[in-house]
């Protein structure tokens, strides 16, 4: 055998041990990236399910009951992207259309605007503690709660 035949498989053979550890280490990141965006409530909430419509009539800052509670919204402004999130698949507005419309709600109806939780263990310490308060957040987080329930996955990685 020709020696130089031999050269260009050895290092073909020596290449893919480094380049199997970098497709590894890549599934690896998009899996640990990948998580869902879920709705909810209070572990001692009544609350079962929420439509669409309702959800986006509370973060509108519109009066919603449901389950003879009059609902809270709360946002999650802990993370930008899930900030981006929540206005693509739930208020389905761009930042400066959802503010306009909140404040010209506030100023027509005097309607109570959404809280807003720039901490992540904030927004669910306060949603354990009203059944009527509902929001949204990594599963991720929420998983490592009990005192915080799902009512349904909003949006997934």
């Amino acid at each position: 055998m020709h020696p130089s035949r031999s050269l260009p498989r050895r290092s073909t053979v020596r290449r893919f041990p480094s380049v199997l550890v970098i497709v590894l280490i890549a599934i690896a990141a998009s899996v640990a990236h990948a998580d869902s965006v879920v709705l909810i409530v209070s572990a001692e909430s009544p609350i079962h399910q929420l439509g669409s419509v309702e959800l986006r009539k509370a973060f509108m800052g519109f009066d919603v009951v449901a389950a003879g509670l009059s609902l809270t919204a709360a946002r999650n402004r802990s993370d930008p992207r899930l900030d981006k999130i929540f206005l693509q698949n739930i208020v389905d507005l761009s930042d400066l259309v959802y503010e306009r419309q909140l404040l010209s709600r506030k100023l027509q109806k005097a309607a109570a605007l959404p809280a807003e939780f720039v901490d992540n263990n904030r927004l669910l310490d306060a949603v354990a503690r009203d059944p009527g308060m509902i929001s949204y957040a990594w599963a991720t987080s929420v998983a490592k709660r009990s005192d915080v329930r799902v009512l349904r996955i909003l949006w997934h990685d």
